[in-house]
C-alpha cells in the first residue's frame, strides 16, 4: 500500500506505557507519535519539576517535535520544540525538560536526536543491545573524567543539556540500526542485561513489553515519572520475533531472523563504537 503521493505507508505498532512518580503530584513526561507521507516519528519529552505548567509544556514539546521530526527531521523536531520556550537573557529557562526524538521509513535507518538524559535504545538483529544517547548529565561527565561510579551517580539528575539551551548548544543526531527502538525518560533505571532480557522475551508484543519494562523499573526502586515507548521498526513485524527463542532448557539458542539484517539505506554509527551518538549538529 501507498500514500497518495506514491510512498509506501509505514505501519508501525508502539507500546507505550507511563505513570507519575510516587511522590509526584502529576506526570510531567510527556509523548507523542505522528505519520507524514511514509515517516513515523516519536518524542518523549521529560518535563522539569511536576506542576501543570510543565506538564503542559512537555505535551506541547512532544508533539511538536513529532510532528517536525516526521515532515524534516529529528534535529529539526527537536529545535522546534525549543524554540517556543527558549529566553537569552533568563540564567534558567523555565519551563524545561529533556526530549529524545526518532523518526523512520521503511527500509531506511533510525533517525535520533536528543537534549537532556532521556534515552533511545537499540536491539540489534544479533540479540545485542546498545544504548544509543549519552545521558547530557553531569553524572556523565564525571564517569568520562574516571570519577568512580559510586560518587558520579549522585550527579546523574544535574543536567548540562536540555531544551532551553539547545538554541546555545545545538542538538546531536544520528543514524542507527535496530530492529526495536525504546525512547524512554530517565525514569526507566534497568540494568543493561536486565532491558535485553526484556526486550528480548516480550518484543514481539510491544504493548506489553513496554508494560513489563515499567513495572521492573517500577520494581527497581525508580521513583520518578517513567515513560516507555517500545517501537519495532517498520521493515519487521511487531509479531516476528525479534531474536532467538528459549530452549527447554532455559538457554538461548542461534538466530535465524527473517529477511535482511538491515535496513536498506544509511549509515551504521556503531561500528567501533557501540553506544553514544556521532555527529554534533548544532
Amino acid at each position: 500500500m501507498t500514500t497518495s503521493a506514491g510512498l509506501p505507508v509505514v505501519h508501525v505498532q508502539v507500546g507505550v506505557a507511563t505513570s507519575r512518580g510516587p511522590n509526584r503530584p502529576l506526570n510531567a513526561d510527556a509523548h507523542a507519535q505522528h505519520w507524514y507521507r511514509g515517516t513515523f516519528a516519536a518524542a518523549v519529552v521529560d518535563g522539569t519539576g511536576s506542576t501543570p505548567e510543565v506538564a503542559d509544556f512537555a505535551r506541547v514539546a512532544a508533539s511538536v517535535a513529532a510532528r517536525t521530526a516526521a515532515r524534516e527531521t529529528p534535529v529539526l523536531g527537536v529545535v522546534a520544540a525549543a524554540i517556543p520556550y527558549a529566553d537569552h537573557e533568563a540564567d534558567h529557562v523555565q519551563p524545561n525538560g529533556a526530549i529524545v526524538v526518532a523518526s523512520v521509513r521503511a527500509g531506511g535507518y533510525w533517525r535520533v536526536a536528543h537534549a537532556g538524559d532521556s534515552s533511545a535504545y537499540g536491539l540489534k538483529d544479533d540479540g545485542t543491545l546498545h544504548r544509543f544517547t549519552t545521558p547530557h548529565t553531569l553524572g556523565e561527565e564525571l564517569r568520562q573524567q574516571g570519577v568512580p561510579d559510586a560518587e558520579a551517580s549522585a550527579h546523574d539528575h544535574k543536567l548540562r543539556h536540555n531544551l532551553g539551551r539547545v538554541p546555545l548548544y545545538g542538538v546531536e543526531g544520528f543514524e542507527a540500526t535496530a530492529r526495536l527502538l525504546v525512547l524512554a525518560s530517565d525514569g526507566l533505571k534497568l540494568p543493561h542485561e536486565e532491558l535485553r532480557d526484556l526486550l528480548l522475551d516480550h518484543g514481539d508484543d510491544p504493548q506489553r513489553c513496554a508494560e513489563e519494562l515499567h513495572a521492573a523499573a517500577r520494581a527497581r526502586g525508580s521513583r520518578d515519572d517513567v515513560t516507555v515507548l517500545v517501537i519495532p521498526h517498520p521493515d519487521r513485524p511487531a509479531t516476528t520475533h525479534v531474536t532467538d527463542e528459549r530452549n527447554s532448557h532455559g538457554e538461548r539458542g542461534p538466530e535465524e531472523p527473517p529477511g535482511p539484517a538491515e535496513p536498506a539505506a544509511g549509515r551504521e554509527p556503531d561500528a567501533g563504537n557501540t553506544e553514544g551518538p556521532v555527529e554534533v549538529v548544532a
